[in-house]
């Protein structure tokens, strides 16, 4: 069977499932990968068909014609797309038209609804929704809010898997902290990784940090790209400099990621607001345990990791108290965290897919 596995980013946490997913798929069936023209992972994907289509999001009304075209021209049984493009209300027409086709669809929702819903959302979602011949979530939570919209489309619930592609080098814990000179090997390490947004708890985070500045062995790393609001630009611009700070506000390079996780000694996830998390599947692939709340798939993922869980009724305050639990019974925590589970093995995920997808195929 043939699967072309879409995704519009060529360099983002999407890219890297796809990869990740595409690559495994491709022990089943006969893969392409569609992305974007700034796509750097060749190196994961030389036994893989590759596409790089998609270019700046100002080509996108050029560039969803020319996926079309692609698309009606190779003919795969399947086209596998990774979340919503850019645009739902016209790549729901795109969908259609292959469904008219003969070309089966399918789509991975990382997101059910967007971050920032407009009024329309709910609406627009769950008529995109229903374009495909099936869906793919990652959670019972994920399920529950597909069939609180109305979308009775067949879907498949299965994990996120672990993104054990960032683990390139194999660094001791040593060798990563020499690439931070303010981290001492005794230093107890909590790390804040990916989109310094609000909904991801970074005000509550360097607000800990701020207050914790006395406890001189706990250090905080904040390592990503900060969202465009100025609050959060001002609060990491009066912290850095800080001797319990590292502040690294920016993207952080595919190569550069597992220095981060492998120096750290816990990573935290105080997030508001979300379905699915790839920084949890990092810190699962390095063996880091983690602070979480109750949003979208963390309670079903925690079920098979470590870490504890904190009350984001009561975020800055809980946080800083699990934190400092958490210094105290880090051995205990990193015992549990000695083996990933099977089930969020790229392996054990790509042979749930191309079960789903076959079923699909042959109606």
């Amino acid at each position: 069977m043939k699967i072309s596995v879409v995704c519009f980013t060529g360099n983002t946490g999407l890219t890297h499932y796809s990869v990740s997913l595409a690559r495994a798929l491709a022990g089943h069936h006969d893969v392409e990968l569609i992305t974007a023209t700034d796509y750097e992972l060749q190196e994961f994907t030389k036994n893989i068909r590759l596409t790089t289509l998609f270019r700046r999001t100002r080509h996108y009304p050029v560039d969803i014609f020319r996926f079309v075209g692609h698309i009606l021209r190779s003919r795969p049984d399947v086209v596998l797309i990774q979340s919503w493009l850019k645009y739902p209300a016209l790549e729901g027409m795109v969908v259609g038209l292959f469904g008219l086709s003969g070309i089966r669809t399918a789509l991975t929702i990382h997101d059910v609804l967007p971050h920032y819903p407009r009024p329309w959302s709910r609406r627009l979602h769950r008529w995109f929704y229903r374009r495909f011949d099936r869906l793919i979530v990652h959670s019972e939570r994920a399920a529950s809010d597909l069939k609180a919209l109305g979308v009775d489309t067949p879907c498949l619930i299965v994990p996120h898997g672990a993104y054990d592609i960032f683990n390139t080098l194999g660094l001791s814990r040593s060798e990563a902290r020499k690439a931070f000179p303010a981290i001492a090997e005794t230093d107890f390490v909590v790390l804040f990784f990916g989109y310094l947004g609000e909904r991801k708890g970074i005000m509550e985070f360097l607000d800990v940090a701020e207050r914790l500045a006395g406890q001189g062995s706990i250090k905080f790393m904040v390592a990503g790209k900060p969202e465009d609001k100025s609050f959060i630009r001002e609060a990491l611009d009066m912290l850095r400099g800080r001797p319990n700070l590292v502040i690294h506000d920016r993207s952080i390079p595919f190569a550069e990621v597992q220095k981060y996780f492998v120096a750290c000694d816990l990573v935290a996830l105080p997030y508001t607001e979300g379905t699915t998390s790839g920084v949890l599947k990092l810190a699962m692939a390095f063996n880091k345990p983690v602070l979480w709340t109750d949003i979208g798939d963390f309670p079903e993922t925690m079920k098979s990791w470590t870490g504890v869980q904190v009350d984001k009724s009561n975020l800055r305050q809980d946080l800083q108290e699990k934190m400092l639990w958490a210094r105290e019974h880090i051995q205990a925590l990193n015992k549990r965290a000695d083996g990933l589970a099977d089930e969020f093995s790229w392996t054990t995920v790509a042979s749930r897919y191309a079960g789903f997808l076959t079923e699909d195929t042959h109606g």
